[in-house]
């Protein structure tokens, strides 16, 4: 017992360790991300709709596997649908991507409870929920950036990186939905999940999907190259693919006007700079895309600002009320103010007219005496 504890605290702390510098890892790429790209407005998905549009991991897992198989995939795809209906070729692939979202389910499900935040997950307030979701997207944002390293692998490392960004993402709905105490659940969790993916802004993946398929056909063709030459296997792959073959032949008119052997040319240092540049695209297409997840679920399953917003109005509306007091005030003075001095001077009208009718008094009983005299 005393042998099973200490593992367990063991594989505490190790969970613990690791999801720290995950946090610390995405914390880092999110600012670096936020400096470089511009700011977006996320929008929120309304969940259980019947119609949504296809999430582009499918499309992009089908187009990797058929660029990892070459031809081979085309002919099987050609004998299958003779034998096999599309219907239950569809039912298979569905079947599969539910597979990868269970998994994923049950990774967050499993990693979740670890968080010694969530354990009080009812007693948060929308702050601190709000620190939990935004720790919780660091570690997903980390992973999925670490899912670059797989261009390592030339294709074959295509298919690994869009599968393994595929459980990342739904990692991350399941956990964000989780800590807003909005968990999705069973067959229709499954179709809340993908749905959102479908409304996440996607379209750099098929970017990236180009750049590493390039990459690895350029790798794959350097490697072949190695023991064939480079002139051989150039006029090899033109005589494959048509589209090639003008570009092969390009190739091989300039470096023979060039005067430059393509056999003797030492491709080892090429070799060794595509892989790096394969991991270089793959993390940065990765968490470009993590943040597209990210910033949908968590329009979608966070809660609206309204007491903000409502703390906004209110202080709007206090302030007009203080200024229309004000300004009833001011305007009151003004009117004192104006009525006295209409006052004043009424008074000192008077005043002078009482002064001006003495005068002619005074002048009169003059002239009066002046005519007795």
């Amino acid at each position: 017992m005393a042998k099973r504890s200490i593992l367990s605290k063991s594989i505490k702390t190790v969970g613990s360790l690791t999801r720290n510098n995950l946090e610390r890892m995405g914390a880092i790429i999110d600012g670096v991300n936020a400096k470089t790209s511009k700011p977006r407005q996320y929008k929120a998905v309304n969940l259980g709709d019947e119609d949504y549009q296809q999430d582009l991991f499918r499309e992009q897992t089908l187009k990797a596997t058929q660029q990892l198989l070459g031809p081979r995939f085309a002919t099987y795809g050609k004998y299958a649908k003779k034998v096999v209906p599309n219907s239950f070729f569809q039912t298979t692939v569905d079947g599969a991507f539910a597979q990868i979202a269970k998994l994923a389910s049950n990774w967050s499900q499993i990693d979740l409870p670890s968080e010694h935040r969530f354990a009080n997950i009812a007693s948060l307030d929308d702050e601190e929920r709000y620190a939990l979701a935004t720790d919780i997207a660091n570690q997903n944002r980390a992973l999925a950036t670490i899912g670059g390293l797989t261009g390592l692998a030339g294709l074959p490392g295509l298919l690994a990186d869009t599968l393994w960004l595929l459980l990342v993402s739904l990692r991350t709905v399941y956990q964000l939905a989780a800590v807003y105490n909005k968990p999705l659940t069973g067959s229709q969790g499954i179709k809340m999940a993908y749905e959102l993916l479908s409304n996440a802004d996607l379209s750099k993946m098929q970017e990236k999907q180009a750049l590493l398929a390039g990459i690895g056909i350029g790798k794959g063709l350097l490697d072949n190259a190695q023991n064939s030459g480079l002139h051989n296997e150039l006029k090899n792959l033109g005589l494959k693919n048509k589209n090639v073959n003008f570009y092969a032949e390009q190739v091989d008119n300039i470096a023979s006007q060039v005067g430059i052997d393509l056999d003797q040319i030492n491709l080892s240092w090429v070799r060794r700079f595509l892989p790096a540049t394969a991991v270089v695209i793959g993390m940065h297409y990765n968490s470009q895309l993590i943040d597209e997840v990210i910033g949908v679920a968590q329009a979608t399953f966070a809660p609206e600002a309204k007491l903000a917003n409502r703390a906004i109005t209110d202080d709007s509306s206090s302030e007009a009320k203080v200024d229309k007091s004000a300004s009833s005030d001011d305007q009151e003075g003004t009117d004192n103010h104006t009525k006295d001095s209409t006052t004043e001077d009424k008074d000192g009208t008077d005043e002078k007219d009482e002064s001006s009718n003495s005068s002619s008094s005074a002048a009169t009983d003059k002239s009066a005496d002046k005519q007795s005299k």
